[in-house]
């Protein structure tokens, strides 16, 4: 059964996206941190932070340099 972010989990990541606003792309040891932080798989905060990248850059609140 698939579990949803809670509002807990997700302000966790919001405070790590806001942090590295020049560069939003965790390490894969970030990653792993992150997920343990939030009860979440490394998956789920993969997904998160491509979502929460896209979302920002459709509100025109982010640019950054492509990777």
């Amino acid at each position: 059964r698939r579990k949803n972010a809670t509002r807990e989990t997700t302000s966790t990541l919001k405070a790590w996206l806001q942090e590295h606003r020049k560069n939003p792309y965790p390490t894969k040891g970030e990653k792993i941190m992150l997920a343990i932080i939030t009860k979440m798989t490394l998956t789920q905060v993969s997904t998160w932070f491509a979502n929460a990248r896209r979302r920002l850059k459709k509100e025109n609140k982010m640019t950054w340099p492509p990777r």
